[in-house]
């Protein structure tokens, strides 16, 4: 476990220009702590940066605060661990492991867990037991590729929405398999969040885009809108009740500049962003919690 104190600084009058190499900040308004994955490690930090737990973990990409206080990981493998004990409470390892096992994870009701299996291109459900009980194989698929798919998610209606990274497409099917809603945003597809308005929310690396059920693009925002922040490539996404959205970056820094994890607003304002480019370079998936570090409520709009 580490500990690092981070200043905070407020922005009065939009974003500073400058971030010095070396030093661990903070900026602009953080109220509650914020849970992430990043260089080799999954850690929770309060809102003056300060880290309050962390653990060791692969090249993680998902990550979830479980309402139980148990935090559920994908870094290959699906892991849950109790971090008051620092103990895997629950494990779901790929049998093929080539091109990096699983890198997406969703608690479900009952205790089932949604698995995003990147090295076999399949969607799982599996029970507290290990159990598989549901299994769906997706399209474009190439056997132990890096990316057949990032990240998996469950919806309302039943049906899944899955990032096929490595096509640049993202798809939702039904449980037979049935293609009924894709876009193709452009660039390498990671994230993909289904919003209460009907519309989805897809992270691609260079941009962030809001397209309407026809697929038509109703809101983005780019790495180059703000050019005085440095953003690198833009992966998992939190959308939170009030609309904002939390952003984890991978590459997040180059010649000390730049940003691993960062909230904006529907009008392009930087409410906080967080800088520690000693310690976090390849920052990915990103959920903000409340001040004693629960979930928020919304939580799996993620």
């Amino acid at each position: 476990m580490r500990t690092t104190t981070i200043a905070v600084l407020l922005l009065a009058a939009g974003i500073a220009a400058g971030q010095d190499a070396g030093k661990q900040l903070v900026f602009g308004t953080l109220e509650t702590r914020v849970l992430s994955t990043g260089s080799r490690k999954i850690r929770i930090m309060d809102p003056a940066g300060k880290i309050l737990w962390s653990c060791k973990a692969a090249n993680a990409h998902d990550c979830w605060m479980l309402p139980n206080g148990n935090i559920l990981f994908a870094d290959g493998q699906i892991k849950e661990i109790d971090p008051k004990t620092d103990k895997i409470v629950w494990q779901y390892k790929p049998a093929k492991t080539k091109g990096g096992g699983a890198y997406s994870c969703q608690r479900l009701p009952g205790g089932v867990t949604l698995v995003g299996e990147n090295s076999t291109g399949r969607v799982l459900e599996v029970d507290k037991a290990g159990k598989i009980v549901f299994e769906m194989p997706v399209k474009p698929y190439r056997p132990g590729n890096h990316h057949n798919m990032r990240m998996v998610r469950k919806l309302a209606n039943g049906n899944y929405l899955v990032c096929h990274s490595g096509a640049r497409v993202v798809r939702e099917y039904t449980p037979e398999g049935k293609t009924v809603f894709e876009v193709k945003p452009g660039s390498v597809a990671f994230a993909a969040v289904r919003l209460p308005n009907g519309n989805t929310l897809v992270s691609h690396i260079t941009r962030i885009t809001e397209f309407d059920p026809k697929g038509k693009v109703v809101w983005t925002f780019s790495k180059t809108d703000l050019p005085d922040l440095a953003i690198g490539a833009m992966c998992g996404i939190h959308v939170l009740p009030s609309g904002n959205i939390a952003v984890g970056v991978y590459g997040a820094y180059k010649g000390g500049k730049g940003n691993g994890l960062f909230e904006i607003t529907r009008q392009h304002k930087v409410v906080w962003r967080y800088s520690d480019p000693k310690a976090d370079r390849q920052m990915m998936s990103v959920q903000v919690l409340d001040k004693q570090g629960k979930c928020l409520p919304g939580q799996t709009l993620r």
